[in-house]
């Protein structure tokens, strides 16, 4: 078992270091039989109120994946499989 913190918990920004997709990746496929995210309330809100610090570029291609996206999809498949709080 492999016991994780989520590199936004516990944080009152979202540096593009912690936001770095490559960075969560690493933390939530290493393990080889169970993943136990650790991380406090609030990780959403820190996502939505995030700024784009950085100007959009034409022809430019898109990095992928975004650190942005993915934080948010570990999220919403969290939210699936964990109980509802209270």
């Amino acid at each position: 078992m492999t016991i994780v913190l989520h590199p936004l918990s516990g944080r009152r920004d979202a540096t593009a270091f912690h936001l770095e997709s490559g960075r969560l990746c690493v933390l939530t496929s290493r393990h080889r039989h169970a993943c136990l995210v650790v991380a406090r309330a609030g990780i959403g809100d820190l996502l939505d109120a995030h700024p784009s610090t950085e100007a959009p570029q034409l022809d430019v291609p898109v990095r992928f994946p975004d650190g942005w996206e993915a934080n948010q999809a570990i999220l919403a498949h969290l939210a699936t499989v964990l109980p509802p709080p209270g």
